[in-house]
């Protein structure tokens, strides 16, 4: 168990992040989110904060682990690291309480007991959690 080690983990969790948003909601085909032309112009402008969101909490992540600063390395670098991610995984989970909402692509038929990336989420949001709790125990 090594720091290095939690910093790869969390650094994996935000860039996954940041280049399946922009894969899955900018560009696969067909368009299914940003680019899709069924969608309302706010709709997809909503998507483009999603994704730009993502991908500057990616940078900052990526900053806070492996930039060149006087408390780089610090228990609190590393759990702002984990949270910048965290946070966007995290917010899948009570999405899914409104009302008429699905994490299912629109037409998309479900084969899974929840969508794939609920299911990622999930694995994300434990892989930090488990960074987290190694850095933890190496702060012992």
């Amino acid at each position: 168990m090594s720091l290095l080690l939690v910093k790869w983990l969390i650094s994996f969790a935000s860039v996954s992040l940041a280049l399946g948003g922009w894969y899955f909601d900018a560009i696969r085909k067909p368009p299914t989110h940003l680019f899709n032309p069924h969608w309302l112009p706010h709709a997809r402008y909503h998507s483009a904060l999603w994704l730009f969101s993502i991908s500057i909490a990616s940078v900052g992540t990526l900053w806070l682990l492996w930039g060149q600063y006087p408390e780089r390395d610090s228990q609190l670098a590393i759990w702002v690291a984990a949270f910048l991610s965290g946070l966007f995984y995290l917010s899948f989970f009570p999405s899914l309480l409104f009302r008429n909402a699905s994490a299912w692509d629109d037409g998309e038929k479900p084969f899974l007991f929840t969508a794939p990336q609920v299911l990622i989420a999930l694995i994300m949001t434990v892989i930090l959690a488990i960074a987290l709790w190694m850095d933890g125990q190496l702060r012992v």
